[in-house]
């Protein structure tokens, strides 16, 4: 072969090797997705700041934490910020899980929770421990997890019963249901059989924010049953994520984000597919609803499958499964505004 044709075999192997080598194109980061996700958001904001999707101050708190967690919409999160002063500051924000949401989002907000609203959330939470380490009288366990975990981020460590009372509170099959503690008359799901009323079993909600709880606390009690055993058994073969618990497996929005958090506060590599099951349920990045999160799988007459609607409440919680970021977050300075809308 001559010389030149030497050249073209050498350039064209070279040509050959690098195409092989070469990533694919890369689509949106889950940074970038989860800062649109915030766009639409911010598009949902009422005039007095709240930001309504599950309950006006419990969404509106979670809101500010997944738009702090993105680093954008400062205006946005001063404005709901100051919504959820007036609440408090009106006497309706009551009870464990509520308080607690509002503690973290001030907390991330860079906002003082023992001067939030003419009150001392921290204290409140502290004052409610009961004898047995329950966070309220009554308190369901995903609240209570709350409690916890608001707690951590105002930087006063949970006592060590109260630790402990989560800890004990696992069901069988390694996960934690909405309600109450698992009991003995309750079988490995934390379901009794001869409780025609027990409509709560051990789900990845729960779960993920006791993961994420005990995970944050120093010198947490190890639980009796691997969560993540829980966390394998229950996920949609399907759709690669988590629903929200036995017989409702299909993968949501979330349902998977929480999940995705107690990953990431463990440190543990994600399940391969499940990143990729969360970023399915986002609609595209562009027009009126860009961002957005549907909220699950619809099965349609004809046997076909679509997503959901565009879901405010999921797409709040999304932000913070795309990201992999667990609670509590820290403060952070926020200085650039939500993404503009784009057409499609």
């Amino acid at each position: 072969m001559g010389s030149a044709g030497m050249i073209r075999g050498t350039a064209g192997a070279l040509a050959l090797i690098l195409a092989f080598a070469a990533p694919l194109e890369a689509g949106p980061t889950r940074k970038r997705r989860a800062r649109t996700a915030v766009r639409y958001i911010v598009t949902q904001q009422k005039n007095n700041g709240s930001i309504s999707a599950f309950s006006p101050v419990g969404s509106t708190a979670d809101a500010v934490v997944s738009m702090v967690a993105a680093r954008r919409a400062p205006r946005q999160i001063d404005r709901a910020l100051a919504y959820l002063a007036r609440q408090v500051n009106r006497g309706n924000v009551e009870g464990v899980g509520l308080i607690s949401k509002v503690v973290m989002a001030a907390v991330a907000g860079g906002r003082n929770p023992r001067r939030f609203g003419g009150s001392n959330l921290v204290r409140a939470l502290k004052r409610s421990e009961t004898a047995e380490g329950r966070l309220g009288g009554g308190t369901p366990v995903f609240d209570h997890a709350l409690g916890l975990l608001a707690l951590i981020a105002a930087g006063s460590e949970p006592s060590a019963n109260a630790t402990s009372w989560l800890v004990a509170a696992q069901c069988r099959d390694g996960g934690w249901q909405f309600d109450r503690p698992a009991a003995a008359s309750e079988d490995d799901h934390c379901v009794d059989p001869a409780d025609p009323n027990d409509f709560f079993a051990s789900d990845t909600n729960t779960t993920g924010l006791a993961v994420q709880a005990l995970e944050a606390t120093q010198d947490a009690p190890t639980p009796a049953v691997d969560p993540f055993a829980f966390f394998s058994a229950i996920r949609d073969d399907r759709f690669g994520g988590w629903g929200y618990s036995w017989g409702f497996e299909t993968t949501d929005s979330n349902s998977t984000s929480m999940v995705l958090q107690a990953y990431a506060a463990a440190g543990r590599d994600v399940p391969s597919g499940a990143g990729r099951a969360l970023v399915r349920l986002q609609y595209r990045l562009c027009g009126p609803s860009g961002g957005a999160f549907a909220f699950t799988w619809i099965e349609q007459e004809d046997g076909t499958i679509v997503k959901d609607d565009p879901n405010l409440g999921a797409t709040i919680v999304a932000v913070m499964g795309l990201l992999r970021e667990p609670l509590p977050l820290p403060p952070a300075r926020v200085t650039k505004p939500a993404p503009a809308r784009r057409s499609c």
